[in-house]
């Protein structure tokens, strides 16, 4: 177990594309991000990834970025399980869970700890993002981020996947469920929390940036979520299923999308909406099939 006198510590897990090289260039985006925090305390940082990379070389760059940095090794490929192991390692009243391949802004600690110690919170997260550059981020962020994000910072009953920060009581009493997918550990996680009384903050001014790749990052995304809906949903009807997932889609657009898109990446959100459909349902069948690791997923 680590130990420090910090009372914060942020730790980071890979859920994607958990292959044998690993080029650890999503860490080095994430502690460059990290080092450059304006929170006006000391925290500490932990990366815990599978023993599975154990013997290969570390870039010494990561600890120019964090000095102190901890790297721990687990017998698992699986993020979850990596993720609640990294929890029982640090003892810090403060954890921030999150995922390699996301950088936070300069503020995204301080934004999130002054919103979690405001009240009673269980955890607090903020905005997630794949960048404004582009109409296709835009309506990505639109699609795939907008889901938690009601528009303004105070509570709310949705916290990030991404990343969060959390009691360190919450993250021992509700540990990620080792299911099929992420996106369905996750969802189960948060579940539990809110069934339990508890609520969460959504601190919006500090946001993080998610990686994205094109059309074939969007088919795995889609296979993940697909499964996700399926294995909670209490009716196992493909054909119901699409149109919740399209009926979603433009609820959130019409809820928030004016915030999201310029009037150009409209017809593009529709297409894009559209296209997913097919890999949602795919991800959807494998599930109503109980098929547990679905083929050829770079999500672990």
């Amino acid at each position: 177990m680590t130990t420090s006198t910090n009372r914060l510590c942020v730790i980071s897990v890979s859920d994607y594309e958990a292959g044998e090289q690993k080029t650890w260039q999503d860490e080095l985006a994430l502690l460059e991000a990290l080092s450059n925090q304006d929170i006006d305390e000391d925290f500490d940082v932990v990366l815990v990834e599978s023993t599975q990379v154990k013997d290969q070389p570390v870039p010494d760059q990561l600890y120019l970025y964090i000095p102190q940095l901890k790297i721990l090794y687990y017998d698992s490929i699986q993020s979850a399980v990596l993720k609640d192991y990294g929890v029982s390692q640090c003892p810090h009243e403060y954890i921030a869970v999150l995922e390699s391949d996301c950088t936070p802004t300069h503020n995204w600690l301080r934004e999130l700890m002054t919103g979690l110690t405001s009240g009673d919170y269980a955890a607090a997260s903020g905005r997630t993002y794949y960048g404004e550059d582009s109409s296709y981020r835009r309506a990505c962020n639109l699609l795939h981020r907008a889901w938690d994000d009601p528009g303004h910072s105070g509570q709310t009953d949705k916290v990030s996947n991404n990343g969060a920060i959390y009691h360190r009581e919450i993250l021992q009493s509700f540990p990620y469920p080792h299911a099929a997918t992420p996106f369905l550990s996750a969802e189960l996680r948060n579940d539990r929390i809110r069934e339990a009384g508890n609520v969460f903050y959504m601190a919006r001014e500090g946001a993080m940036q998610h990686a994205i790749g094109g059309l074939t990052f969007l088919w795995d995304l889609q296979r993940n979520k697909g499964h996700q809906c399926m294995s909670v949903s209490a009716h196992k009807s493909l054909s119901l299923l699409m149109r919740e997932k399209l009926k979603l889609d433009w609820f959130h657009a019409k809820r928030i999308g004016k915030q999201y898109l310029r009037w150009y990446d409209w017809p593009l959100f529709v297409f894009l909406s559209c296209y997913e459909v097919v890999p949602h349902l795919v991800g959807a069948r494998y599930a109503r099939e109980e098929v547990e690791v679905i083929p050829g997923s770079s999500y672990r």
